[in-house]
């Protein structure tokens, strides 16, 4: 007997034998005590299982909004500018126009090399101006 007034059933002599019994839970009875028709109804607990992680579904999702624009200019042409290359230039040599160069504006290079960056007026509109530069002269020589 248990506490809870359950009927535990023996547990197996060896452990890699069956799994031990599921304990005995007396839930009812019914019948007529005086006359000694008594009927008990055990019930087994149910098992427990263990939970396991559903798999990993692959399913397709749509990218929307900037993930589309990533997923859009992962690939490169040969050639094509690089935001972040252009931001690194600009951000360390932009003073020399080096960024410039870069993005295929000698004379404007040569101007910015001479004012060290228009006296840093052109350098911090440049920073600010970068995207449109970089989008400006990949569209100008891989049309798409």
């Amino acid at each position: 007997m248990t506490e809870e007034g359950g009927v535990q059933a023996q547990p197996s002599a060896s452990k890699a034998g069956p799994p031990e019994q599921p304990l005995l839970q007396d839930s009812a009875v019914a019948g007529n005590v005086h006359v000694g028709n008594v009927v008990h109804q055990y019930h087994v607990a149910a098992p427990v299982v263990p939970a396991v992680a559903p798999a990993a579904t692959t399913a397709f999702i749509q990218p929307t909004g900037f993930q589309n624009r990533l997923t859009n200019h992962q690939v490169r042409h040969p050639g094509e500018r690089a935001l972040g290359e252009a931001y690194i230039l600009c951000f360390f040599l932009g003073w020399f126009g080096w960024h410039r160069f870069y993005l295929g504006q000698p004379f404007v290079g040569l101007l910015y090399l001479f004012t060290f960056g228009l006296f840093g007026l052109g350098w911090l509109a440049d920073m600010i101006r970068m995207p449109y530069m970089v989008q400006r002269y990949n569209l100008q020589r891989f049309p798409r």
